[in-house]
């Protein structure tokens, strides 16, 4: 069979959401691509569209919907320009009815139809040819792979809305008529189940914008109405009218399911034969069951709803399977789908059907080992731990790795000279007396201190200038010359200008090596996150420190010594000219080496300053910026952290009863057996598996050191803090549920190594053999507890499956009406005593249905899950009319509409309100309402002869047959000797009330026989005979028997006048 799930509006999105998260987490897409299952999702909001979402993601990716599944009925719809132009549009004239009344009413539209159904219609109906096209292609692909297979559509809306209440008569009707119009037949080729969402009775504070409720009930009259417009050849045309084609091409035409005579008269009135039912029937639901459970998260409904329907998707074709798909599409009701019109007299014709029985309701308990659960808790529980590490690297030897920072010296760490020099920050890179980017090596300058270029350079020169005949200017020219063009080939200020030039790449260079010298410690696992930041924000602050020294002091102190050095070998040349020749010759050695030493220092120290001027100080302000750039980024990495911690956090939700366990607790979930999904495992255990692996350092260790890679790869930064967008939730999820997780399973299975310990692993058999097996009583107390708390989400009235009304067959509830089956899903089990124990509890849930209820239970031992016990309850073949919330709907419906006539138009997706028959059964009439019904007809009776009182036999009024030649009649007594006293028996009126007003009519049609219906004055003048006649014979009886008290001769002064209107009113047909 071929599957194809169709959602409208949010609640029918939210169902789909569900089915996909659920299907994408039990197949991957290697599988997936082979199930003939497609989807289709109608809204008027593309929300739901977001592949950013986190909840799209699942083990095997991520579930989004495809852009091609979706159908966007709002985006390219215009409702102005259908008002502006209703004759443009002839497919909307049915449905916009009254055009400047429904204007007025529905216009303007907001956000999902604004809760108006008239307006989630039209915005549908606008967009039929987008809906059917997708219908076309998912109809299309799922036959491809299920070739000749049976297509069964599940159909999801909420009634509360405007897109999916509004929307969902089309979606049935123009679903069923494409199948139909494509020779799909229902018998073979598919079934529709249609999925309803009741309003709850106390929705959410902003869920309600003022027609919630009433939604409800004007959604479900217009469903009964369309289930109950089929068409055979005795009732004709008296049956509910079908809605109105908004996919035909003739105006205001209706729905027309027949090949037969399809003309645009025919078609305007409609045909839904018998034979072909418009759906299977409706699954109608609310967030409470019968047990009073209510669900009042939206996502945990739409669950519960998909879990059922993948039941049925994924149900083998067992006793059991067969008998969910009997009721999930209604085959078995069989005879018992419509109830009929209870006022009608059947004698009149077959009264016509006016409520459906084809509506059911359901409920699932899930009771399961939810492996997944526990295997992300755990995995994203560690993980969560290790991205501390990550972020912290704070361990404590009693709690792990802890959420705080650790105590760390980051000055210390940052002047450690080893390091500085590896980073290229020490003082000699910086004024470039050692190489710091390729190209310097390649220029092979002498490295080190200044004075090693100067020292030598100086005596050279200096040897040279003695001989001079000016050897102190000698020695200052040579030593200009080495400054301005002798220093490593170009000079000295023109080499730092030549450097200062590439001062980016220099600032690039030294600070992405000192980048990744952090990364790799970090990656490393050796620093912390924090730690990183905290170092680079002291470098940031050491570079800005450094630029400002060299502005203030290093300058200054420079130029003071060289100032200084300048005036020492100034004053050496002064001392030799300023001497005599003799003593000149005895002080010239003394004063020039002076002044050779004191050049040295002054170049070594011009050297140093055009360095720093130059170079050193830019080159500390572009590494200032580098290294608050590169905080920023570690600022992001941190907040991204935070935001993955978060998320693992998150993604520990589903099994949040953890979090309340008492130390010393001991739950395993089956303590509360009414939630709908039980989840069964030993909490305790759990807990104390997390507790062990978290505070073991080295286990914690191996784990960490694989989130940790995972991450690094993921980045793909080059041994960089970049790319922190790659950092994805994704990513984190991918390492924790793969190589992680099977890390842990290891750990598992090396701590716990009886299998009664174990957390992971164990089937939910197993773990129910453990914990009941031996204990018979106990066995069967879990059996009867898991029935007796399984309850469909819908409340039933009792009172009403238990009214007998007139022309249905009389209530036998698991029979004609309510049937309920609860359908049980053991694992198959291979091993002999887990096969033992399986059969024995099979016993024990076949035994635990109460008696009286008219369910029975099905269970099957043939389950595929091994984790998992799933009881399904299904119940069918009763009315609307038994919706324990019907009346409270209606009130809000009835409400709205007296407070605002145009909610009569709002409320209803075509026609107005008082156009459908009310989903309650009319009951009979009281003895007074078949008195004022029947009297006027019994004196009418009496004045024309059809009543007399015999006088021959038995002295007693009654029905008289026809009179012979002579007059003369028989008449049938009806026990009462004087006429007025049998107007006051409420049996007689009961048991003679219909012959009484057949003879009535017989007797008034019988006197104007003979009169041509088109002589107007005849029949007059034969009414006033009449007339005369009848009041004749009332007005002696009633004289001669003077009913008292006056209040009785009133009764019949009123009936009598009643009976001439209905005498004066009568004409004679052709």
């Amino acid at each position: 069979m071929a599957d194809i799930l169709i959602g409208l509006g949010g609640t029918g999105g939210k169902i789909l959401k569900a089915f996909r998260q659920r299907l994408w987490t039990e197949f991957d897409s290697s599988q997936r691509k082979n199930l003939p299952i497609e989807f289709i999702y109608v809204d008027s909001d593309r929300a739901m569209l977001d592949a950013s979402d986190v909840s799209y993601q699942t083990i095997h990716g991520n579930c989004v919907f495809e852009t091609s599944e979706f159908v966007d009925i709002k985006t390219h719809s215009n409702i102005d320009a259908i008002f502006a132009n209703p004759k443009g549009y002839p497919r909307l004239m049915g449905v916009l009815g009254n055009v400047g009344a429904t204007q007025s009413a529905v216009c303007p539209i907001g956000a999902a139809a604004d809760q108006k159904r008239r307006a989630g219609r039209m915005l549908f109906a606008a967009n039929i040819d987008a809906y059917l096209s997708r219908l076309g292609r998912a109809v299309q692909d799922v036959q491809k792979k299920e070739v000749g297979g049976k297509i069964n559509l599940h159909l999801f809306c909420g009634l509360a809305g405007g897109t999916g209440s509004g929307s969902i008569i089309d979606a049935i009707t123009q679903t069923r008529k494409w199948m139909f119009e494509h020779n799909i037949s229902e018998k073979n080729g598919f079934s529709l189940t249609v999925f309803c969402q009741i309003p709850e009775a106390t929705p959410q504070p902003n869920w309600d914008t003022g027609r919630y409720k009433a939604n409800g009930y004007g959604a479900l009259l217009e469903l009964n109405n369309l289930f109950t417009s089929h068409y055979n050849m005795e009732w004709g045309t008296r049956v509910s009218t079908p809605p109105y084609d908004v996919s035909t091409n003739i105006e205001t035409g209706r729905i027309y399911l027949t090949y037969d005579n399809p003309t645009p008269q025919n078609v305007k009135n409609g045909n839904i034969p018998q034979e072909l039912n418009i759906a299977g029937g409706l699954i109608l639901y609310t967030n409470k069951n019968d047990f009073g459970y209510s669900v009042n998260d939206p996502i945990q409904l739409a669950g519960l709803v998909s879990d059922f329907v993948y039941s049925r998707i994924f149900s083998p074709m067992d006793q059991m399977g067969q008998e969910l798909g009997r009721f999930y599409t209604f085959e078995n009701l069989s005879n018992n789908r419509d109830e009929y019109d209870e006022t009608a007299d059947p004698e009149e014709g077959s009264p016509l059907p006016v409520r459906t029985r084809a509506i059911g309701s359901f409920g699932i308990k899930r009771i399961i080992v939810p492996e997944t659960e526990l295997q992300e808790h755990i995995a994203y529980t560690l993980g969560s731990s290790a991205l501390l590490q990550l972020k912290y690297n704070n361990w404590s030897n009693t709690s792990g790795y802890r959420e705080e920072a650790p105590s760390f010296d980051e000055v210390t760490y940052v002047r450690d000279p080893g390091r500085r020099g590896s980073w290229k920050l020490t003082p000699e890179h910086m004024r470039l007396k050692q190489y710091v980017i390729d190209s310097d090596e390649k220029e092979k300058w002498n490295t080190g201190d200044f004075a090693s270029y100067w020292n030598p350079c100086v005596d050279r020169w200096a040897e040279a200038a003695k001989g001079t005949q000016h050897p102190f200017d000698k020695l200052v020219d040579l030593c200009r010359g080495g400054y301005a063009e002798g220093f490593r080939s170009v000079g000295v200020e023109n080499f730092y200008r030549d450097k200062a030039r590439s001062l980016d790449t220099y600032a690039k260079q030294i600070a992405e090596g000192v980048e990744k010298y952090l990364f790799r410690e970090w990656s490393d696992g050796r620093l912390a996150l924090v730690s990183v930041r905290h170092i680079i924000s002291e470098l940031a602050k050491q570079m800005r420190e450094q630029a400002l020294e060299c502005s203030e002091i290093v300058i200054p102190d420079l130029d003071t010594k060289i100032n200084e050095f300048k005036g020492i070998i100034n004053q050496a040349k002064e001392d030799v000219l300023n001497t005599n020749i003799v003593k000149r010759q005895i002080i010239f050695g003394n004063r020039f080496e002076r002044a050779t030493h004191y050049a040295k220092m002054l170049y070594s120290v011009m050297t140093e300053r055009a360095a720093v001027e130059i170079f050193t100080k830019p080159l500390l302000e572009n590494l200032e910026q580098r290294f608050n750039d590169l905080n920023s980024r570690l600022i992001g990495f941190e907040g991204r952290f935070d935001e993955l911690y978060k998320f693992t956090k998150e993604r520990m939700t589903a099994l949040s009863d953890l979090e309340t366990l008492s130390d010393g607790e001991n739950r395993d979930g089956t303590e509360t057996l009414t939630d709908p999904i039980v989840k069964f495992y030993n909490r305790n255990r759990m807990k104390e598996l997390e507790r062990r692996l978290n505070g073991d350092h080295d286990r914690m260790g191996t784990i960490t050191d694989s989130v940790r890679s995972s991450i690094v790869d993921s980045l793909n930064s080059e041994g960089r803090f970049t790319n922190v967008t790659n950092l994805s939730n994704n990513t984190v999820s991918s390492a924790l549920l793969g190589q992680v997780f099977e890390t842990i399973r290891t750990f598992h299975n090396d701590l716990l190594v009886e299998r009664t310990e174990k957390v992971l692993d164990v089937p939910i058999l197993e773990r129910l053999q453990h914990k009941f097996g031996g204990n018979d009583m106990a066995l069967a107390k879990f059996a009867q507890d898991i029935i007796q708390a399984s309850g469909a989400f819908l409340e039933i009235n009792q009172n009403e499956i238990q009214l007998n009304n007139a022309n249905t067959p009389a209530p036998e509830v698991g029979k004609n009406i309510l049937l309920k089956r609860v359908l049980v899903t053991l694992p198959k089990a291979k091993d002999p005593a887990l096969m033992q124990f399986a059969d024995e509890l099979k016993r024990k849930l076949e035994g635990a249905i109460p008696g009286g209820s008219g369910a029975s239970v099905i269970v099957s031992t043939e389950g595929t899950r091994a984790n998992e016990i799933t009881l399904m309850i299904v119940e069918n073949g009763f009315p609307m009319r038994a919706i324990g919330s019907l009346p409270m709907l209606k009130a809000e419906f009835d409400r709205l509409i007296v407070s605002n006539p145009a909610n009569s138009i709002v409320l209803t997706s075509e026609g107005k309100a008082e156009d459908f028959r009310s989903l309650t059964a009319l009951p009979p009439k009281t003895p007074d309402q078949l008195r004022a019904e029947v009297m006027p007809y019994m004196m009418m009776a009496l004045g024309l002869g059809a009543i007399k009182f015999d006088t021959k036999s038995t002295e007693q009024w009654g029905a008289a047959g026809e009179e012979d030649i002579f007059g003369e009649s028989d008449i049938v007594s009806w026990g009462y000797s004087k006429f007025t006293d049998m107007a006051y028996d409420d049996r007689l009126i009961e048991e003679h009330g219909k012959e009484t007003i057949r003879i009535a009519r017989e007797a008034l049609a019988s006197r104007l026989q003979d009169v041509d219906p088109a002589a107007l004055k005849a029949i007059q003048d034969k009414l006033k005979e009449t007339d005369a006649e009848f009041m004749a014979t009332v007005g002696k009886v009633i004289k001669d028997e003077n009913p008292t008290p006056k209040s009785r001769y009133n009764d019949f002064v009123n009936w009598t006048m009643a009976a001439k209107k209905i005498i004066g009113e009568y004409r004679p047909q052709r």
